[in-house]
C-alpha cells in the first residue's frame, strides 16, 4: 500500500482515545511499582506488562478508515467477526451499493460482497463515518433501535 497521502484524502483513526487510556494506565502502573522494585523478579513483572501495552497500543492505532479519490481502505480492521485477524480491505466508491448501520454493525454491500464491523450508533467514529461516505456521495442508512 502505498504511504503517501494526498491532499483531498481523509482518515479517520479507529481507536485514539483508547490507545492514550492504554498509555496513561501503563504509566501509572509502572510508576506505582517503580518503588517497590527490589528484585529482578519485579522487573520480570514490569517488562511483559510495557511489551503487552506497547502491542495493544500498536493494534489501536494501526487501525484507521481512509478515503482516497476513488476508493475507501479499511486499514487493518476486523471483517465479518469479532474475532476475525484484521486484515486491510479497500473498496471502490463505484461497486459500493450501500451502507448501512444496523443494530451495532456497519454493513457495507459491494460487488465484492458483504463485508461488516462493529461499531456503535451512537459512537463518534459512526458520526465521523457517515459524514465521509455522505461527502462522496453515497448514501450511509441508520437502522438501529439503540439509538
Amino acid at each position: 500500500m502505498d504511504n503517501t497521502i494526498a491532499s483531498n484524502t481523509t482518515v479517520i483513526n479507529t481507536f485514539p482515545k483508547i490507545g492514550y487510556f492504554i498509555i496513561l494506565m501503563t504509566l501509572g502502573l509502572v510508576g506505582s511499582q517503580l518503588n517497590d522494585v527490589t528484585t529482578i523478579w519485579n522487573y520480570a513483572f514490569l517488562a511483559p506488562l510495557c511489551i503487552m501495552s506497547f502491542i495493544l497500543l500498536r493494534v489501536c492505532w494501526q487501525q484507521r478508515v481512509i478515503f482516497g479519490d476513488s476508493k475507501v481502505s479499511f486499514v487493518k480492521m476486523q471483517q465479518n467477526s469479532d474475532f476475525s485477524l484484521p486484515t486491510t480491505l479497500s473498496l471502490h466508491y463505484k461497486d459500493i451499493d450501500s451502507v448501512r448501520l444496523v443494530g451495532d454493525h456497519l454493513f457495507i454491500h459491494s460487488a465484492k460482497g458483504k463485508v461488516n464491523f462493529p461499531l456503535g450508533p451512537k459512537s463518534t467514529l459512526a458520526k465521523k463515518l457517515k459524514q465521509a461516505f455522505e461527502a462522496k456521495g453515497i448514501e450511509f442508512e441508520v437502522n438501529s433501535c439503540i439509538l
